[in-house]
């Protein structure tokens, strides 16, 4: 929440002697974006018996569409499963066994955020509206069977996820670089935990920062579970990318 905060504080700070939002060079295009991430995934419950980090280097795709002016739309899609599919066969290889413990966040159809711009003016703009999408949400078992009884080290749920999204972005005096930051707050349904697994449905706060520079940004994203107990993983990811 603090970055949040921050964010906002600079887009309003930093009006006078600014670049206007409408000269960033790709307002109004939709774009496929192409990035190299350093990535890990923890499973942050302390009472785990297995507590495995997975980190290595993720490809990743995303496409996105960012309009400045009152009541403009934008979006932006992140799709994870290629990349991470990638990553482990980087890693050691896709039929190798995973060790108990290891923790999963990803998607199959990807994470979806919506706004139109609630607040706007030439230097800064703050955009609310829904995000949709899928999570591949847990930690691998002491059994390969996700319906055993005797799994008692939690497993993988899939969810379908909705709930409010949010987008600010600010130019960065006349520097040629903007500043882009959306998140959202992801209420999930699906299949309840096995109740033989120390595991609860979680909501999910999604978050991704960014600084852009014509074509290139770089990024950070985290995206993380809101329960106290059960499997609570932490994915973060950090890089640099194209817009094309």
């Amino acid at each position: 929440m603090k970055k949040i905060v921050l964010l906002l504080l600079l887009g309003w700070l930093a009006h006078a002697g600014m670049a206007q939002l409408s000269a960033y060079p790709l307002a109004g295009v939709k774009t496929n974006r192409f990035a190299l991430f350093y990535g890990s995934l923890t499973n942050e419950w302390s009472g785990k018996i297995e507590n495995e980090k997975h980190s290595t280097v993720v490809f990743d795709w995303s496409q996105s569409k960012s309009t400045f002016g009152w009541g403009k739309y934008q979006n932006s899609h992140r799709y994870k499963i290629l990349g991470d599919i990638i990553s482990v066969l980087y890693t050691g290889g896709i039929l190798e066994k995973t060790e108990p413990g290891t923790p999963y966040l990803t998607n199959l159809v990807g994470w979806h955020n919506f706004a139109f711009s609630a607040l706007y003016n030439d230097y800064f703009q703050l955009s609310l509206g829904l995000h949709a999408g899928d999570y591949l949400y847990g930690i691998e078992g002491l059994h390969t069977d996700k319906d055993s009884d005797q799994n008692t080290s939690g497993t993988r749920y899939y969810y379908g996820a909705a709930g409010p999204a949010w987008m600010a972005d600010a130019a960065i005096g006349n520097t040629g670089f903007w500043l882009h930051y959306e998140g959202s707050y992801a209420f999930t349904f699906g299949k309840e935990p096995l109740e033989v697994a120390p595991d609860v449905k979680p909501n999910i706060l999604n978050q991704t920062f960014e600084v852009r520079w014509r074509k290139v940004f770089v990024n950070a994203e985290i995206v993380y579970g809101l329960n106290d107990w059960g499997n609570r993983i932490k994915r973060q990811q950090y890089g640099i990318g194209i817009h094309i």
